[in-house]
């Protein structure tokens, strides 16, 4: 496996793991004032636009060519 894969790969769990951790978030929104809820739902909505950007940069870089990966690799 190359290391473009494996680097796919790592990203991928850590957002599956991101997502996880997003849903227990979500679980003791429900006995917070309705003002707070506002706010924790803001915040989990902010936290899951990131995780989908993330996913998004991620297949493009996925697609990227090998000269392209290799720039991206060492830049980030």
């Amino acid at each position: 496996m190359n290391s473009k894969e494996v680097y796919r790969q790592k990203i991928e769990a850590e957002l599956k793991q991101v997502q996880a951790q997003l849903a227990e978030f979500e679980a003791p929104e429900k006995s917070l004032t309705a003002d707070a809820r506002i706010k924790y739902a803001m915040h989990i909505n902010n936290l899951n636009q990131k995780v989908n950007t993330t996913r998004t940069q991620l297949k493009e870089r996925g697609e990227a060519d090998k000269d392209v990966w290799d720039l991206l690799r060492y830049c980030f």
